[in-house]
């Protein structure tokens, strides 16, 4: 379990999560466990699957997020789009300056 802070609109969330991943599926698991997040959502879950492309130049990343609600009046959580553009746009330029 680790905490990781997400930035949503000026405002700092406290999340804590479990993380797994799988080599053989290049897939990595976030399952929110605790934290924030848990007073809106009964499910906040994060998935991440890496498939390498088959010309063997760079891969494609898919990104999933899986909640449920804890009741109607929750927001879907567009908000965090916004976070999960950042890391990935993170994750590319450190994966582009290691080429």
């Amino acid at each position: 379990m680790c905490i990781m802070f997400v930035y949503a609109d000026g405002k700092t969330l406290y999340v804590h999560e479990k993380t797994t991943y799988t080599d053989e599926t290049r897939t990595i698991y976030h399952k929110v466990v605790g934290g924030d997040l848990t007073k809106d959502y009964k499910k906040f879950d994060i998935t991440l699957v890496v498939d390498p492309k088959t010309n063997g130049h760079g891969s494609i990343v898919s990104w999933t997020i899986e909640y449920e609600k804890l009741n109607e009046d929750c927001s879907v959580p567009i908000d965090y789009l916004k976070f999960f553009h950042s890391r990935i746009e993170d994750v590319n330029s450190h994966l582009c300056a290691s080429e």
